[in-house]
């Protein structure tokens, strides 16, 4: 731009250009420290305005990964992008998925669902917890989300767990609010749910999940069910403690 310029007015140009520059005040900023400290106060946030009844972590627990013979998933990796408690939450919400799947009506629900062509808060909710098994966790956070809109206060739940585990504690509290709304309480209407952790140890990975994709134009890709997807479910069921 200033090769046009005469050379005394160039040189002018040139001496403001460089009085403008900034340094790089930011080279030596530590980002990953950052972004843990952050997760941690948003963590410690979201427990003081939790009911102690949806926070089923704490920040001193622990789970160890599965191993690499039988992981079924895994939560997100150590350390690195996720805080202790929001590994919690995903093996809470891999429980939860687990004691919905097990429940005895989990194959009719199913099957009704994919034959109403994808009607019914209960079938929405089985679908989500195999996807989110599966893991195909956008897809399974549709279907929660279908189902928490239609009044499925364990879809609600789930999704408390889903934001939770991805480190967005702003939705959470959203979804715990709901569920402190409606008188949500997991374990009144699921029981003891500490045997989930030991069947996804024995199962041998990830489920087969049997779906194809819908695109929408402003939703994007949605899972949709398949009939073998029951006898997935069947199979799921009998491998699981």
């Amino acid at each position: 731009m200033t090769d046009d310029l005469a050379p005394a007015t160039r040189g002018r140009v040139e001496r403001l250009l460089s009085l403008a520059r900034t340094r790089d005040r930011y080279a030596d900023y530590d980002v990953t420290a950052a972004e843990a400290r952050l997760r941690a106060r948003l963590s410690a946030r979201a427990r003081r305005t939790a009911p102690a009844v949806f926070v089923a972590w704490s920040p001193a627990w622990t789970e160890p990964a599965p191993d690499a013979a039988g992981a079924l998933g895994g939560p997100p990796a150590p350390g690195a992008q996720a805080a202790p408690d929001a590994d919690r939450a995903w093996w809470d919400l891999t429980d939860m998925s687990l004691a919905v799947l097990r429940a005895p009506d989990a194959p009719r629900d199913l099957d009704r669902f994919i034959r109403d062509r994808c009607a019914g808060r209960t079938g929405a909710r089985v679908f989500a917890c195999l996807l989110h098994l599966a893991d195909h966790g956008d897809g399974a956070r549709f279907w929660w989300q279908f189902a928490a809109g239609a009044g499925d206060g364990t879809a609600e739940y789930c999704l408390f767990l889903d934001h939770s585990c991805r480190g967005e504690y702003h939705d959470a509290a959203f979804w715990c609010g709901e569920l402190v709304r409606h008188g949500f309480v997991p374990d009144r209407v699921w029981g003891d749910r500490a045997a989930a952790s030991t069947a996804a140890r024995r199962l041998p990975g990830p489920p087969v999940v049997h779906f194809s994709e819908h695109h929408d134009p402003d939703l994007g890709a949605i899972p949709l069910p398949e009939p073998p997807l029951v006898q997935d479910l069947r199979a799921l069921a009998a491998a699981a403690p």
